[in-house]
């Protein structure tokens, strides 16, 4: 009997094996999905925060342009800024405007806003050819319209890993400060 017994213990049969083989696989795909979805959603959070931040700065830079020519020219200051909007810069066309932090230039879009490029040694998001392309796109939409305000739209738009456009849309109303 005991001969018996250390010839059937010996080793495992195939279906023993393929079945520990598919519990064993099943216990690391679970984790695994989690992980994986975890991963995603990280990129885009990060993703999101960096839109939100692009879409300020692309905020700021309007208002900040209007704060400029109204105290450089208090009587015609807000004249010039919506003329600067509204020429050739194409904001207040329906493809809006792109802007460049560093050059202080605004261009129209033309259709699609060129990808914003970042400065690995400084961080700053420009249209700079030397620097590496992002993600990301920003456009700004100025509508015709009203005099004494002006309602600023800035969309950042971007692709994520896993396929798929994204967007973060910031809306202002920015006023005549005469």
């Amino acid at each position: 009997m005991n001969k018996e017994l250390r010839i059937r213990f010996k080793g495992f049969t195939l279906l023993e094996t393929i079945v520990a083989i598919a519990v064993l696989t099943l216990a690391f795909l679970g984790p695994l999905a989690v992980a994986t979805s975890l991963l995603s959603r990280s990129s885009f959070s990060s993703n999101q925060v960096i839109a939100y931040n692009l879409a300020e700065e692309g905020m700021e830079f309007i208002i900040n342009k209007r704060d400029s020519l109204i105290f450089e020219n208090p009587a015609n200051g807000w004249d010039n800024f919506r003329s600067q909007v509204s020429g050739s810069a194409g904001c207040q066309s329906e493809n809006g405007c792109y802007i460049d932090i560093i050059t202080k230039a605004i261009n129209g879009c033309g259709g699609t806003p060129p990808v914003l490029r970042k400065d690995s040694s400084t961080g700053v998001y420009s249209y700079d050819s030397s620097d590496s392309a992002t993600v990301f796109k920003r456009c700004i939409f100025i509508p015709a319209g009203n005099t004494q305000e002006k309602q600023v739209r800035v969309i950042v738009k971007w692709e994520e890993k896993g396929g798929g456009e994204r967007s973060f849309t910031l809306e202002r109303y920015v006023y005549n400060r005469e």
